[in-house]
């Protein structure tokens, strides 16, 4: 099923029904919860790995470009903070369709949700766009290790944002076909959590891939890894 299919499958029903204040309140099923609790915690993991031998490749000589223009997000990051922005308009959508579906405004929630899908595509967008202008100025993934990093962490993000916009189109989809909000309900709020979770994964990303060689030799002594 694969780490995604989780937030699009029916391993959840609501604990209580009612009133919409009442299933709008539910906590997710215990089969919910921990899926997304064990998902985020294999992702925590593999990313936290990669920041290790990342700050400890960071201490060779080789790490950045001997000669040359310095590298280019160390000196101008103002397209990765475009690109951050775009992603906190689609955590905040997101987390208006979780308030539409507790007040049971289904027309705001499918908006919502489009919304949140949009701006998750437009980042994606954006940063493949990062991506061309730093080829274009010559910073080749294979040009030196910083590249490298920066490549394969910003693209394991990207990888992770695609398959939690096929996760919610599979919610979207079958709202649309059984158009059953509290039976979607935990599935929603999950896909949310989701976005939430890939947004603070950005800013470490961020701030780890922005940082100066200097700023990297303090994280290393401090982390006994220099």
């Amino acid at each position: 099923m694969g780490w995604f299919g989780i937030l699009s499958e029916k391993p959840w029903i609501p604990e209580a029904q009612g009133t919409s204040a009442e299933w709008g309140r539910t906590a997710y099923t215990p089969a919910v919860k921990i899926s997304l609790r064990f998902m985020l915690g294999i992702i925590s993991v593999f990313f936290l790995l990669f920041f290790v031998t990342f700050i400890s490749r960071s201490q060779y000589d080789d790490f950045l470009a001997l000669a040359g223009e310095p590298w280019q997000p160390f000196t101008n990051s103002m397209r990765l903070w475009i690109n951050s922005g775009v992603l906190v308009l689609a955590s905040v959508a997101m987390q208006g369709a979780v308030y539409a579906l507790r007040r049971n405004h289904h027309f705001r929630l499918l908006v919502l949700l489009a919304t949140g899908a949009v701006l998750a595509i437009l980042f994606i967008i954006l940063q493949i766009s990062v991506w061309q202008f730093l080829v274009g100025m010559g910073y080749s993934v294979a040009g030196n290790p910083a590249n490298s990093y920066f490549y394969i962490l910003t693209g394991l993000h990207v990888l992770h944002l695609v398959g939690g916009l096929v996760a919610l189109g599979r919610v979207v989809n079958s709202l649309r076909e059984e158009g059953d909000l509290q039976n979607r309900h935990a599935a929603i709020e999950a896909c949310a959590v989701y976005w939430h979770y890939l947004l603070g994964l950005w800013f470490v990303l961020f701030f780890m891939l922005t940082r100066t060689p200097e700023t990297y030799a303090l994280i290393a002594a401090a982390c006994g890894l220099g």
